[in-house]
This record gives structure tokens, sequence and C-alpha cells, in this order.
């Protein structure tokens, strides 16, 4: 994941600098491995993920700096495929199903976060900063939503009741997880928007 930042204000103490910073970044959800009931992927999007956040780095020499941070930030997905017997629940005509869906899947995910991020910075020169590190966050506000379309849904499992789709609709929003953990690792480019002290 690449970000890039506005420091909108930065302190530094002998070896100490805190940031607040506003930004934005580029990378995407995605399920790893892919299911295999995904036939066929149309289209990806990451989409527009914004941050804001602080962060206190302790910077031992002039190369390399550990630091740790709060942030709000969102993460996020659009994508378009062809899915085949793919476990779901929608809703068409007042109606619900749940079952094994095949045809067509278009799903946007924009959730937001508060994360603590805990890092490693390079110092690569010209203003470039090489990230890497471990962060946990909680899920402020779910949006896991989108439609099923051209195709069929089989009731319960592959081989239950089959019904036409034309076009339904899905909300995940309260089935997922309240906590996020991981690795990244990235990029950033410092611009100061105002006088450093």
């Amino acid at each position: 994941m690449w970000s890039r930042k506005l420091h909108a204000q930065q302190h530094t103490t002998a070896n100490w600098e805190h940031r607040v910073h506003i930004g934005y970044n580029i990378g995407g959800s995605t399920p790893i491995p892919l299911p295999s009931n995904i036939r066929k992927i149309e289209s990806y999007s990451p989409g527009f993920s914004p941050s804001v956040g602080y962060e206190i780095i302790r910077k031992p020499n002039e190369k390399w700096s550990v630091g740790a941070g709060l942030r709000v930030e969102i993460k996020g997905m659009k994508i378009k495929d062809s899915v085949q017997y793919f476990h779901t629940l929608i809703s068409m005509n007042d109606a619900e199903f749940e079952g094994d869906f095949t045809g067509l899947n278009e799903t946007v995910s924009k959730n937001m976060y508060i994360s603590l991020p805990v890092f490693l910075s390079f110092n690569a020169g010209s203003g470039w900063h090489l990230k890497g590190g471990l962060y946990t966050g909680y899920l402020l506000r779910p949006y896991f939503r989108g439609t099923v379309s051209d195709g069929y849904i089989r009731k319960g499992n592959s081989l239950g009741e089959k019904v036409e789709v034309d076009r339904a609709i899905f909300n995940f929003d309260k089935e997922l997880n309240k906590w996020d953990w991981g690795i990244f690792a990235g990029g950033e480019k410092n611009r100061s928007l105002c006088c450093g002290r």
C-alpha cells in the first residue's frame, strides 16, 4: 500500500518527531486466496481511501526511525465478477433467498477503521521514506453491499430449488469482523504545509 501525506504540523524534539497528517492510501481489500467459485474477474478497483492521523517517531539516526500512530482511515474496493455456486443471502421482490448463486456479482466495500500502526521507516532521501510494520484496527463504520444479476440461485445449496435472478441486492454490513490486523509496507512522500519548529 502506498501512502501520500501532506503534513499539517510537524514538531521535532531531540530525537523524537511528532506528526499530524492527512493522506490517502492506494490499496484494496481482497480475500486471499481467491475462492475457487469466483470464475472470472471483470473489473476491480481499490477506490479512494483517505486517512487522517497522528504519529510519534523515534529517530536514533538520520536513516532509520521507529514509530507508532493512531489513524482514522477508509479501506475498501469495488469488484465485478462472475461466480458459480457462490453461497450468499440476497433480497429480491421483498423476499430473501439464501443459497448458492451463479451469475454476475458486483460488490462495494468501504469500511472506516480506527487503527494503531507500529512501524520501521527508512529515509531514502528527497523526502521519500520506505515504511513497513504491523497494525491493528477497530471497525467504526461497516459498508459491504452489492448486487447479483443475470443468473440464478439454488435455495439452501447447489442441489436446491432453482430461482432465476434478474437483479437482487445484498447487505453484509452486520457480518463483518470488528477487528482488523495485519502487516503493511509502502512508501510516503513528505510535503510540509507550514513551517516546522
